[in-house]
């Protein structure tokens, strides 16, 4: 890419970054369910995205965030950034003020703690008949779902994958504390992978500062757990199955959770963003892009319009390689052919081509799909077919 090229390709993504920070607010909606399963209240907070609901047909991600009192606001803002910059898809946050952490995030009770706990599965039961259901019946939700938690949230999510497989697509656990109940969550999960053929599941876990012995911990069962489990996951491939697993030995305990949601969403979301390098090979390359990324997410993701739309800008003025721009329009155009939006950006590429017969083509095609209540875009496509 020359200096001019440079020069405009940073104006661009400039404008597309400042455009992204705006993006990102989302709206907060809290709630109270009477849970008949836990005999007690439970709150939640649902954070959804600024410009949810403006697609009645739109299906978005669910994260479910444990011990929402203590995180709900690291957790949504993180999301909120990521989708903000077109990291991930626009998702709902949905977090979990838990009213017993010990008693409901245990799989079994601990021999050195005398406290109620080893209800997992009563909470299991919680989220799979009333929460789950309660949030898909009231918001635009998809069956894509993370749960992440943090020490005996981690070690919640990890045993989810076995006790719940169909619940959730991904999970995440930071600093789990899988040395619970005598490392039994490990040993259910290493049994329960080993007998899988496939699992299409995705599987984040760390752990900070935990991993370094001390002359109070001699043992160290946290980490020989942890441990444990990320040699399994290293010695054992499950047809299906992705793990990332990280010690972030540098971190303490309480800040695993901060660095693990970024680097689990970073990865879980590796190919979402549509790299430079595919966008100038043109749409047989994005088309091999997006089929990586279903492949990733478990289910199918059709190339979306806008980063199509980016790339023409970019091949076209970035790169200075018209025709290769003009080629990304017309498989946008092939994949939404009843986008108002996109059609409009298909005329304005054969104007500039000065092909004004197919400029005003899909200029009226734009007018035709052009939305009710969309005056903004009607007036332009408008001004444009009069200018023909």
């Amino acid at each position: 890419m020359n200096l001019i090229g440079n020069f405009f390709f940073g104006l661009l993504l400039l404008f597309y970054c400042s455009s992204s920070i705006l993006a990102q607010q989302h709206t907060l909606e809290e709630h109270v369910l009477n849970s008949k399963i836990l005999n007690e209240e439970q709150k939640i907070s649902v954070y959804l995205p600024e410009k949810y609901g403006e697609n009645s047909d739109h299906r978005y991600p669910v994260i479910y965030a444990l011990d929402g009192k203590y995180y709900k606001q690291m957790v949504s803002a993180v999301i909120a950034r990521f989708y903000g910059d077109w990291l991930i898809p626009e998702t709902i946050v949905v977090t979990i003020d838990n009213e017993n952490r010990i008693r409901d995030y245990t799989p079994s009770p601990h021999a050195t703690a005398n406290v109620p706990s080893g209800k997992a599965d009563a909470f299991l039961d919680y989220i799979e008949k009333e929460l789950i259901p309660f949030v898909d019946s009231n918001y635009q939700t998809s069956e894509f779902r993370i749960l992440e938690g943090h020490s005996l949230g981690g070690l919640f999510s990890l045993y989810t994958v076995q006790a719940r497989p169909e619940l959730f697509t991904a999970h995440y656990a930071f600093s789990p504390s899988l040395h619970w109940g005598d490392n039994k969550t490990v040993e259910k999960i290493i049994t329960y992978l080993s007998s899988r053929k496939s699992f299409e599941k995705f599987i984040y876990m760390n752990l900070g500062d935990e991993i370094i012995k001390s002359d109070y911990e001699s043992r160290n069962t946290m980490s020989t757990s942890f441990l444990r489990l990320q040699t399994f996951f290293k010695e054992n491939s499950v047809p299906g199955l992705r793990v990332k697993s990280e010690i972030l030995k540098n971190l303490p305990h309480a800040a695993t959770n901060i660095s693990g949601l970024v680097n689990a969403t970073n990865e879980l979301y590796r190919n979402w963003v549509l790299p430079f390098n595919v966008m100038e090979r043109g749409p047989e390359a994005i088309s091999e892009h997006y089929e990586k990324l279903s492949t990733d997410l478990y289910h199918e993701v059709k190339p979306r319009m806008e980063p199509i739309n980016y790339a023409a800008d970019y091949m076209t003025n970035g790169v200075h390689s018209p025709e290769k721009g003009i080629k990304l329009l017309e498989y946008n155009a092939a994949l939404y052919p009843d986008s108002a939006w996109v059609n409009f950006n298909l005329a304005k590429g054969y104007r500039q081509r000065e092909e004004m017969t197919l400029a005003k083509k899909y200029g009226q095609n734009a007018l035709k799909l052009i939305a009710q209540d969309n005056e903004e875009l009607k007036s332009s496509i408008i001004n444009f077919l009069e200018a023909l």
